[in-house]
């Protein structure tokens, strides 16, 4: 079996995306953790847990982290096109945020729909990284 590797120069955004990822992973595994040990303190205590949660912590985790990287892409593609016009900016953000929040509804709402995820535990990871930011200004880290 070959197995070849594509090469390619990532932009600026993608390179700051990946590397603010990088460093936000063990805070969103204890994050993960935490969620796992109340939704299991939930399940003792006579809460009804299901395959859900667990589907819904994978697939908000999948999620956020793919935002956060688009976030990188159009914000590095904000900064080139900054120089031409800010009308176009404006428009192109705007497009970007609108369009990645619509695939997002659309995504929860079907699974959600057939019962594969708990809308909760798929929510949550999307406020890891304000949560992370708030922790690390609160301990007065550089982030």
């Amino acid at each position: 079996m070959i197995i070849t590797t594509i090469t390619r120069k990532i932009s600026e955004g993608e390179r700051i995306a990946l590397g603010e990822l990088s460093a936000m992973l063990p805070f969103f595994l204890i994050c993960n953790g935490l969620v796992l040990v109340f939704s299991g303190i939930y399940g003792l205590a006579g809460g009804n847990i299901g395959f859900g949660i667990f589907t819904g912590l994978l697939l908000g985790n999948i999620v956020g982290a793919f935002n956060f990287y688009l976030i990188g892409l159009s914000s590095g593609k904000l900064l080139r096109k900054g120089k031409k016009s800010e009308a176009g900016v404006r428009s192109f953000a705007g497009v970007m945020y609108g369009l990645r929040y619509f695939i997002m509804f659309a995504v929860y709402w079907i699974l959600a729909s057939l019962e594969l995820i708990n809308i909760f535990t798929s929510l949550l990871p999307l406020l890891y990284p304000s949560f992370y930011y708030k922790f690390m200004a609160f301990f007065n880290k550089s982030v």
